[in-house]
C-alpha cells in the first residue's frame, strides 16, 4: 500500500512539474515573441506640415517617469499611493500581451502623433471709447480709431491628432461610435451637433458646438489609425496622405537627417518644425502679447523675418527621452552650408572656469558662449544669406543688421571687434520674463567702448544717472528711459540689462567674494561653442504639485512644498546642463536635467 502511494505521488509530482514547465515555457514565448514594429506616423503627415510631433505609448511614457531620479526621490516624500504602481503594472501587461477591452488596449498601445497643418491668427482691436459728451466737447465727433495698444491676439492652430491604435478596423469603428459622442461633449459642451460626410476611404464624422459653430471635432479612421482634428482642412490634408493622394513628410531628406541627428526613432518623443513652421512662428512672434499685453503688426518686419529664416535653415528637430535617471533633450537646427561656413571661423570653445561659474545665480541660469569678432560674423552671415536670396530680401537683411547695430549704439561703419573679447555670458536671474536677461560682453579696451555705451544709454531721449552697484561701490550707469536699461563694467565684462536685474544679481560675483562652488559637472563636449547651466527649482516645484494631483497623493497646495521630505527631494536634484556645437549640417545641442520640458506637460494636471 505504501509503495503504491509513493508511486502515485511520484507520478502526480511529475505531471505537476511538467505543467509548470509548460506554463513557464508559454509565458517565456509570449514574453519573447516579436513585437509589432512601431508605426512611422510621419507617413501620414503632409510634407508641408508646419509641425510634427510623435510620442510613444502611454505605458512607455510612464516607465520613463519611473526611471527618473526626481520621481524616485519624490515618490515617498509625497506619499504616492500603491494604486499608482498597480496602474503602471496593469498598463505594461496590457501593452505587452495585447489583452483586455479594446479601450484599455488603445490606451496601452497607441502611439500618438500631433500634426499642425496651419495656423490662423486674428488681432482683436481694443474697445473704442464712446464719443465724449462732456461740456466743451463735440458730441458728433467720432471716437479715435483703435490702435495696437491693448489689442489681443487669437491664435488657432489647425491640428490633427493621429493615433496608431493597434486595434482591428472593426474594433476601432465600434469604439469610435461608442466613445466619440462623449469626447465631443467634453470638448464642445452639451448637445453637440453630429453630421456625416462622404469620403472615398470611409466615413467622416463632424461634431459642432451649437453655441460656437466654428468649434468642431472632425473624425475619420483608416485601418487601425484614428484621426481627430479641429478643422476640416487639417483632417483632409492627413487623409490625402494616408490615401496616397499627397506625398508624406516621411522620406524628406531634411526631415530624416534631423530625426537621425536627435535620435528620434529611439526616443519617447520627437518633434520637427519645418522651415514653413519656423516662418509662421516668427510671424506670430510679431503679434504675440508683449509685457503690456499689446501686439505688433509690422508687416515689413514679418516678411523680412520669414524670408530670413527660409535662407538660413532647413528645419528644427527635437527629441526627449530618459537616460541614467535624467531627462535628455536633443536639438538640431539644420543650417545651409554657406551659413555654416560663415559661422565656423568665429565660433570658439566656450570656457567654463571658476571666474565664470561665480556669475551663476542661486535661482536662474548661466550661459557661456565662445564668439570672436561678432560684428564681422554678423556681416558674414548676412552676406551668405543675401547670396541665396532675392534682391529685396538681401536689402532688407542688411537693413536689419544696421538696425541691430543702432539698437546698441553702434554706428554702421564703427569697428569694435578688436576691442571685444571672445567669452560672452548670458545670465538669467530667474524671473520669467526675457527682458530680465543680462548680457555679459567681453571687453579688451573699456575706453574705446565708452562712446558707444553713451549712445546706447542715451537712445530714445534718455539721460544717464551715475549710481553704484549696491554696496560694492562699483559704478553703475543707468538710463532714465522707461525700459530701465543700465550697464556696468565688472572684471573683463561689460554687463547690459535692466537696472534692477544688475543690482540683484551682480553683487554676489564682485571681486573678493568667494566664488560659488560648481553645482554640477557641466555636460558638454570640448568643441562646444555654448555651455548652459540652469537651476530648475521653479519647474520642479510646479511638477511636484502636478504629480501630487496625478497620483492623488493628497491636496496639491503650495504649502506642501515646505514639507521637509518634499523640500529635500527638490533640493537634491542637480542643475540642468547642456551645450551647443556646430556641425557640418547645422547646430546640435543636448540638455540633461531632472525634468526638462516634461515640466510643461504637468500643466495638464495642475490643480491651481
Amino acid at each position: 500500500m505504501k509503495a503504491r502511494t509513493g508511486s502515485n505521488l511520484t507520478r502526480h509530482g511529475g505531471w505537476f512539474a511538467l505543467g509548470l514547465a509548460l506554463v513557464g515555457m508559454l509565458l517565456w514565448m509570449l514574453w519573447r515573441r516579436p513585437q509589432p514594429a512601431s508605426p512611422d506616423l510621419a507617413r501620414y503627415s503632409p510634407r508641408e506640415a508646419l509641425m510634427f510631433i510623435e510620442a510613444g505609448s502611454l505605458p512607455t511614457g510612464l516607465r520613463r517617469l519611473e526611471d527618473l531620479s526626481f520621481w524616485k526621490d519624490l515618490k515617498s516624500a509625497i506619499g504616492a499611493p500603491g494604486q499608482f504602481d498597480e496602474v503602471l503594472r496593469g498598463g505594461r501587461l496590457i501593452e505587452w500581451f495585447d489583452i483586455g477591452p479594446a479601450e484599455a488596449r488603445l490606451l496601452a498601445r497607441a502611439r500618438w502623433g500631433l500634426i499642425v497643418t496651419g495656423i490662423t491668427a486674428e488681432v482683436t482691436p481694443p474697445p473704442v471709447a464712446a464719443p465724449s459728451n462732456t461740456p466743451g466737447s463735440n458730441p458728433g465727433k467720432p471716437a479715435a480709431p483703435p490702435s495696437s495698444e491693448g489689442a489681443t491676439l487669437d491664435v488657432t492652430p489647425q491640428l490633427t491628432l493621429c493615433l496608431a491604435t493597434g486595434l482591428s478596423g472593426a474594433e476601432l469603428t465600434s469604439l469610435a461610435q461608442k466613445r466619440l459622442p462623449l469626447v465631443a461633449r467634453r470638448l464642445l459642451g452639451p448637445d453637440p451637433q453630429r453630421s456625416d460626410h462622404a469620403d472615398a476611404g470611409g466615413q467622416v464624422l463632424c461634431f459642432r458646438s451649437p453655441a460656437r459653430p466654428e468649434a468642431a471635432l472632425w473624425v475619420a479612421t483608416r485601418g487601425d489609425l484614428l484621426f481627430l482634428a479641429n478643422h476640416e482642412a487639417a483632417l483632409r490634408a492627413c487623409l490625402d496622405v494616408a490615401d496616397g493622394r499627397h506625398p508624406p513628410l516621411a522620406g524628406v531628406p531634411a526631415f530624416e537627417a534631423t530625426r537621425q541627428a536627435v535620435q528620434g526613432p529611439s526616443s519617447w518623443l520627437f518633434a520637427f518644425i519645418n522651415p514653413a513652421g519656423l516662418e509662421v512662428t516668427l510671424r506670430l512672434r510679431q503679434g504675440l502679447p508683449g509685457a503690456g499685453g499689446t501686439v505688433s503688426a509690422n508687416g515689413q518686419e514679418q516678411s523680412l523675418l520669414t524670408a530670413l529664416l527660409t535662407g538660413l535653415s532647413n528645419g528644427l528637430g527635437y527629441s526627449l527621452d530618459v537616460q541614467a535617471g535624467q531627462v535628455v533633450e536633443r536639438y538640431h537646427l539644420a543650417l545651409h552650408p554657406n551659413i555654416v561656413a560663415a559661422l565656423r571661423p568665429h565660433l570658439r570653445p566656450a570656457l567654463v572656469t571658476p571666474r565664470v561659474e561665480r556669475f551663476l545665480p542661486p535661482t536662474g541660469g548661466l550661459t557661456a558662449v565662445g564668439l570672436a569678432q561678432p560684428l564681422t560674423a554678423l556681416d558674414q552671415v548676412q552676406l551668405a544669406l543675401a547670396a541665396r536670396s532675392p534682391a529685396p530680401v538681401a536689402f532688407l537683411s542688411r537693413e536689419l543688421v544696421v538696425g541691430l547695430r543702432e539698437r546698441y549704439g553702434i554706428r554702421p561703419q564703427e569697428a569694435l571687434d578688436d576691442f571685444l573679447g571672445e567669452q560672452w555670458l548670458v545670465i538669467d536671474p530667474g524671473r520669467r520674463t526675457p527682458t530680465a536677461l543680462i548680457l555679459g560682453v567681453p571687453v579688451r579696451d573699456r575706453t574705446r567702448l565708452l562712446p558707444t555705451l553713451d549712445r546706447y544709454l542715451r537712445a530714445d531721449g534718455g539721460s544717464i544717472a551715475n549710481l553704484s552697484l549696491g554696496a560694492t561701490g562699483i559704478p553703475l550707469a543707468a538710463s532714465t528711459h522707461r525700459d530701465g536699461r543700465a550697464a556696468c563694467f565688472l572684471d573683463d565684462w561689460l554687463f547690459l540689462g535692466e537696472r534692477s536685474a544688475l543690482e540683484q544679481t551682480l553683487p554676489q560675483a564682485v571681486d573678493g567674494a568667494p566664488p560659488q562652488p560648481a553645482r554640477s559637472t557641466w555636460h558638454a563636449t570640448p568643441d562646444a561653442f555654448l555651455h548652459r547651466v540652469n537651476q530648475p527649482r521653479e519647474d520642479l516645484e510646479r511638477a511636484t504639485l502636478a504629480l501630487i494631483t496625478l497620483t492623488r497623493a493628497g491636496e496639491a497646495t503650495p504649502s506642501r512644498l515646505g514639507e521637509p521630505a518634499i523640500r529635500r527631494a527638490i533640493e537634491r536634484q542637480p542643475p540642468a546642463t547642456g551645450y551647443l556645437q556646430l556641425r557640418e549640417d547645422g547646430c546640435f545641442g543636448e540638455m540633461r536635467s531632472p525634468l526638462g520640458n516634461l515640466a510643461y506637460l504637468t500643466s495638464l494636471f495642475d490643480s491651481q
